[in-house]
């Protein structure tokens, strides 16, 4: 079964990265909707039968199965409710959306409709972040002490760019934190028990952030992440045995496709480098949730749990921990 697409918004992850995993995996985009952007070029690169201004028209085309929605945070409920009304299955860019209400009228609506939706982490699809879980479980690194991702990049454009414009979801959390909170979530399967927010604001969002957490079985978690340092995107955890280091853990694009587990036991270093494509690993998984309908390969549990934690974090730092 070859699965037809539609795309709403021509976002550069979704012309860049998306797009391409799409046709990779053996699906066929047939439509792409923009209300901003000549899609001329995309449509002769891609070979799309279809260019639309309005989302509603491709919403309606009866030969779509699944949409991938790239809009700005703040419209995700909208449209994958729309989505889901008229039965397309839905792959959204995270935040999938930004309350836990929200999220879970999606579930109800979607089980009524009988189509899957899932939150696009592709990190979570690269083998690297598999044979990291596995590691741990094995227990190479003993009881897990303590956890750290960090997410930072040099924002350039502070004057239109989504990313800082609170009235559409932006701020470090919902662009980045929320990769640094989701690793921490699938590695270590834990509750958050107490949490401590620092941050840094510009543009009336968070743009320097570091969350202490203390979750369930003592284990100390730290997330880190801002707009304004050097790129460095990493998970460090410490273990009673050992210690493990992923330093490209969410873009391993940037380096070839390759992720890198660094492992050390006993004072020895042991490296592992482990290829894959995210994008193409993360669209192939959904696609099959579609035809395989008990396949789920992330769970609308985990999802609620990761918008649970979410909401709580911004919530928290809409009020306290500013720094600057």
């Amino acid at each position: 079964m070859t699965i037809k697409w539609g795309i709403l918004s021509a976002a550069t992850i979704a012309k860049n990265y998306v797009m391409p995993a799409i046709q990779e995996a053996g699906g066929n985009i047939l439509a792409i909707a923009s209300r901003s952007q000549d899609l001329t070029e995309i449509q002769q690169a891609f070979q799309i039968p279809y260019t639309l201004n309005d989302y509603n028209q491709l919403l309606d085309m009866d030969e779509i199965d699944a949409v991938y929605i790239a809009l700005p945070n703040s419209f995700h409920f909208e449209w994958i409710m729309k989505a889901i009304e008229h039965g397309k299955h839905v792959l959204c860019e995270k935040p999938i959306v930004l309350s836990l209400e929200e999220l879970q009228i999606i579930q109800q609506k979607s089980i009524e409709k009988k189509v899957k939706v899932m939150e696009a982490f592709m990190y979570r699809f690269h083998p690297q972040i598999i044979e990291t879980k596995k590691l741990l479980e094995e227990g190479a690194i003993g009881e897990v002490l303590t956890i750290r991702s960090q997410f930072h990049f040099t924002l350039e454009n502070w004057t239109d760019d989504i990313r800082v414009n609170p009235n559409l979801g932006g701020g470090t959390l919902y662009d980045i934190g929320c990769y640094c909170i989701n690793v921490q979530q699938f590695l270590l399967d834990k509750k958050v028990v107490t949490y401590h927010v620092l941050q840094g604001r510009k543009s009336n969002v968070d743009v320097h952030l570091t969350i202490q957490v203390q979750y369930e079985d003592g284990i100390l978690g730290l997330i880190d992440c801002s707009f304004l340092g050097e790129f460095s995107q990493s998970v460090d955890l410490i273990g009673t045995e050992g210690s493990l280091r992923l330093p490209f853990a969410f873009r391993t694009d940037l380096n070839q496709d390759f992720g890198v587990i660094q492992l050390i036991q006993n004072g020895q270093l042991s490296s592992q480098h482990i290829e894959g494509n995210a994008y193409k690993n993360q669209i192939e998984h959904f696609q099959k949730s579609i035809e395989q309908r008990e396949f789920q390969p992330y769970s609308f549990d985990s999802m609620l749990e990761q918008v649970a934690i979410l909401e709580e974090f911004q919530t928290t730092l809409k009020r306290e921990g500013v720094i600057g």
